[in-house]
């Protein structure tokens, strides 16, 4: 067919006929040109979204709580909301809003008036805590590590080897009290401290740093804190890696536990936990998650009537006419030997577990600097305390394994 002519004026309809052809081929070109939008298959762990599209789920890969009492999470395409439950009672929950990168901030709902907004995946985190670190070495994100309170505290190898390539500042040296303007300066994608609501981090908050609690040790299992990994994850978008790791946790943590859960009460041993200071004894709560890895690792907890989730304190002479007859007594910080204990506190002797030698600590693998290794990867990896714990209590299951963490203490 040849081309229509282009008349005169008169002859105008020829001329819109001939601009409507060369706009719907050029809309065909174009359209067959343009890539399809399509929904990522995995979430986007590194950098942003590209080309916006509101009605994509960003988030393929989610988490699903199952043992966490503490923190949940909401996906809502391009943003998720998090909820972290209050420390203390009367007080709100906090919520915090992670956005994809490449997305728009939404629009606040009534529900999230207020809310901590964060863009997801983060490319920076200051970490308040060393428990907070097991969580990106298990992640494989160390990538994203920039500041630590001390550097002392800290006894992994792979945060060591980064803080020595000089890609990680200090900024609570003295006293655990936060360098202000140290971390306003370095602007980190995110500050995850123990809580969020003191104001110093407020003044962080306010000049543009995102800040937000990490409340795992007052999950009441060390399941539940160990799936703190996901809460971690959420701020990476590593959902997936997250799910795996906790997973094959979760499933050795629950077959050792099994392997120890049909013998009888009387043969459990009665465990004690904690220390004295000036006539007080600090003690694992009831609730605590400590007090469920003694349960789980066959043993029967002095205070397993107590109400407290964290830490509790009592008076040396309940301690005394509460655990006088403990087999076995665990987590007692800062002693080398059982000499030093009683220079400090010669009350000590009135305990059965201190007389037998039955004093253990978990302080194998410390630093020269006093970095201690239980204090962050024993967060994520609660089947190796129960481990430990099994072989204290029952030594017959030991089967000639070594102990990750604890150490009878000597007594000189």
């Amino acid at each position: 067919m040849s081309p229509p002519r282009l008349g005169p004026p008169e002859g105008g309809r020829y001329v819109r006929l001939a601009c409507i052809s060369v706009i719907v081929l050029c809309g065909a070109i174009i359209g067959a040109q343009a890539p399809e939008r399509r929904a990522p298959e995995n979430n986007v762990t590194r950098g942003c979204a590209e080309r916006f599209d509101p009605t994509v789920d960003y988030f393929p890969d989610k988490a699903s709580i199952d043992d966490a009492v503490n923190f949940s999470v909401e996906y809502r395409k391009f943003y998720k909301v998090v909820t972290m439950k209050a420390a203390q009672d009367g007080v709100p929950p906090e919520r915090y809003v992670l956005v994809q990168c490449g997305a728009p901030a939404p629009e606040r709902a009534a529900d999230l008036a207020g809310a901590q907004v964060v863009t997801v995946p983060i490319a920076s985190f200051f970490a308040f805590s060393t428990t907070n670190l097991s969580l990106l070495v298990d992640l494989g994100r160390l990538d994203v590590l920039t500041g630590v309170a001390q550097l002392d505290p800290i006894a992994s190898p792979e945060v060591l080897a980064r803080i020595r390539a000089g890609n990680v500042v200090e900024f609570a040296r003295v006293g655990l009290v936060i360098d202000v303007e140290r971390v306003v300066r370095a602007k980190p994608a995110l500050l995850m401290a123990g809580g969020s609501s003191s104001s110093t981090l407020s003044v962080i908050r306010n000049a543009g740093v995102p800040v937000v609690a990490n409340n795992e040790w007052l999950e009441p299992t060390a399941l539940g804190r160990a799936e703190w990994l996901k809460y971690m994850a959420l701020f990476l978008n590593e959902e997936r890696k997250a799910q795996t790791l906790y997973s094959g946790v979760k499933a050795r943590y629950r077959s050792l536990s099994k392997s120890v859960g049909a013998i009888p009460e009387k043969d459990r041993p009665l465990v004690m936990t904690g220390q004295s200071t000036r006539g007080v004894f600090t003690i694992a709560g009831g609730r605590s998650y400590v007090a469920s890895l003694i349960k789980d690792a066959g043993g029967r907890y002095a205070w397993a009537d107590n109400t407290a989730v964290g830490v509790a304190s009592v008076d040396l002479e309940a301690q005394v006419q509460r655990a006088a007859d403990a087999d076995v007594w665990i987590n007692g910080l800062g002693r080398k030997s059982l000499a030093a204990m009683l220079e400090d506190e010669p009350r000590y002797a009135e305990f059965k577990a201190y007389r037998q030698g039955q004093v253990w600590t978990y302080e194998r693998p410390v630093t020269p600097a006093g970095g201690n290794d239980y204090w962050s990867r024993s967060v994520t990896r609660p089947d190796l305390v129960l481990s430990d714990l099994v072989k204290i209590f029952h030594p017959q299951f030991a089967s000639g394994k070594a102990f990750e963490w604890y150490t009878k203490l000597r007594a000189r």
